[in-house]
């Protein structure tokens, strides 16, 4: 018989969905997928159900089970692709305010080689430019379409959604409220719930970053367990230290409009948080 996840986590992403994960992963009741992000129900279904349940099938002995996808809560229609699927499991979400995630998304563009270095400030007219070219930095930053669907898929009850703020000045708190809500040992402590397990870099030389980007990848799917070990001896942070370039920020007209067009979304979605 085939063991199927019991949750998902649906994203957003830049919104400390890695420490989430993470701090999931270490729980003794908990399983959670290698890799972190399978991203079946977005990007894989070609490859069938069957494939998607292997990365459960030594999950049998666990009371949780899940798997973290970043991207699910940007598309709406997946909500009743995992309800098809799996049945009316639990749903986790993380969010961010769209400022600082629009900036964090930018930083990950420019480690990705996607968009040309750069420091200082990013003026209105550099983010209009960006933003012609990866409308995404504004519409990852906008959840309430995407948990509004998954709420009404799966219940109110079956949704736990966090603030990242909330997650990196309070882990604790959300920790508690998480292993409550996955009905697991509430008591059991994590010790990485202060740390913050993912940040976001301005490379200082794009071509290590490089280096590094094509490693990731070739190691995500085929030997995930090596990231989880670079990261738990401290490599990660140590490339961090070492690539970290000059400060990048918005100036205030730039951060103004971000906070203009996500307002409204924003401001609805901290009503539904789970964790105040």
């Amino acid at each position: 018989m085939q063991v199927k996840p019991n949750f998902i986590g649906i994203g957003g992403q830049k919104c400390a969905s890695t420490w989430l994960s993470e701090c999931l992963r270490s729980h003794p009741e908990i399983f959670m997928s290698s890799p972190k992000e399978i991203k079946y129900f977005t990007d894989q279904e070609h490859n069938g159900i069957d494939w998607y349940l292997d990365f459960f099938k030594k999950s049998s002995s666990y009371s949780s089970r899940g798997e973290f996808a970043s991207n699910y809560i940007y598309k709406p229609e997946s909500a009743e692709k995992i309800k098809e699927a799996l049945g009316n499991i639990k749903i986790i979400g993380v969010v961010r305010e769209p400022v600082s995630r629009s900036l964090s998304h930018i930083k990950h563009l420019i480690r990705d080689g996607d968009i040309p270095n750069m420091s200082g400030q990013i003026t209105t007219a550099m983010l209009q430019q960006i933003l012609q070219q990866h409308p995404q930095v504004l519409s990852n930053s906008l959840y309430l379409p995407g948990l509004t669907k998954y709420i009404e898929t799966f219940s109110p009850k079956s949704v736990f959604i966090v603030n990242q703020a909330t997650c990196l000045s309070n882990g604790k708190l959300v920790l508690e409220a998480l292993w409550k809500f996955l009905e697991v040992d509430d008591t059991s402590w994590i010790g990485m719930a202060d740390e913050i397990v993912s940040v976001g870099i301005n490379p200082k030389f794009a071509k290590l970053e490089s280096v590094r980007i094509k490693i990731f990848r070739a190691v995500k799917y085929n030997a995930p367990s090596v990231i989880n070990w670079v990261k738990k001896i401290g490599l990660s942070s140590a490339y961090r230290r070492i690539n970290s370039g000059k400060s990048l920020v918005f100036s205030k007209n730039a951060a103004d409009l971000i906070k203009e067009q996500c307002a409204s979304d924003w401001h609805r979605v901290q009503f539904l948080l789970s964790v105040k």
